[in-house]
C-alpha cells in the first residue's frame, strides 16, 4: 500500500464523510457537514465518470466470453462496481459465478471478491462470496481484472486486513448498521455485496 494510503489515513479519510458517534436515524446525521460532503461527492459522480464508462467497455472487450454488468448504484454508495461472470454464463442458468470489483470514489483504492449463486429445485438460493484467496476457477479473472484496474486507474488493491478494519464510531448511511458494526470496506465502498 502506498505510504499515503495507510490504514490510519483511510480511517481519517472516512471520518470526513460520515459523522462520528451518530446513528443514521439521528436527525443531525443527514444535516451533518460529513454527510453533506458525501452527498456532494455522490452528486458529482451520479452520471459515472467517462473513465469508468470507458473501463466497463474495455472489460467487455477483454472478457469476450463473459457477461459484464456495471452494478454501480448512483447516489447510494461511494464506489463504482462491476461484475464479470466466469466464461459460459447464460441468462437464467442455475449457476452464476463472477468476480466483482469495487472502486472507491473516496480514495484511489479498490477491492475484488468472488461471488457464487446457485438456484435449485425446489427454489432455493445457495450463495457465497469470498475475498482472497479466491477459489482456483476464479483466479485468472482476479489477476486479469486487478491488472486492468491498476493499469487504467493506478488504484491500490486493499488487503483483507485493511478492508475489514473496524471503524466502530461510524455508520454508513445506506445500511442497517449500529455503531460498532462498520468496517473500512463499508465506508470506502459499500456494504451491499452479493
Amino acid at each position: 500500500m502506498k505510504p499515503e494510503l495507510t490504514v490510519d489515513a483511510l480511517v481519517q479519510l472516512v471520518h470526513r464523510y460520515y459523522p462520528a458517534g451518530m446513528e443514521k436515524e439521528d436527525p443531525r446525521y443527514l444535516v451533518s457537514e460529513e454527510t453533506q460532503r458525501l452527498q456532494s461527492l455522490l452528486q458529482l459522480n451520479v452520471g459515472r465518470s467517462p473513465a469508468w464508462n470507458d473501463f466497463v467497455q474495455r472489460l467487455r472487450g477483454q472478457f469476450p466470453d463473459c457477461s459484464v454488468w456495471d452494478t454501480t448504484v448512483p447516489m447510494s454508495d461511494p464506489c463504482y462496481s462491476c461484475r464479470v461472470s466466469l466464461p459460459g454464463f447464460v441468462a437464467g442458468a442455475p449457476i452464476y459465478d463472477s468476480v466483482v470489483c469495487l472502486l472507491s470514489q473516496l480514495a484511489p483504492v479498490y477491492a475484488l471478491y468472488a461471488s457464487h449463486m446457485q438456484r435449485s429445485n425446489p427454489p432455493e438460493l445457495k450463495s457465497w462470496l469470498r475475498f482472497p484467496p479466491f477459489p482456483p476457477e476464479f483466479q485468472s479473472h482476479e489477476v486479469k481484472l486487478a491488472g486492468l484496474i491498476e493499469s487504467t486507474f493506478g488504484f491500490t488493491r486493499l488487503s483483507n486486513d485493511v478492508l475489514f478494519t473496524p471503524v466502530p464510531d461510524l455508520v454508513p448511511r445506506t445500511v442497517n448498521f449500529g455503531l460498532g458494526d462498520a468496517r473500512l470496506i463499508d465506508c470506502l465502498m459499500t456494504e451491499h455485496r452479493w
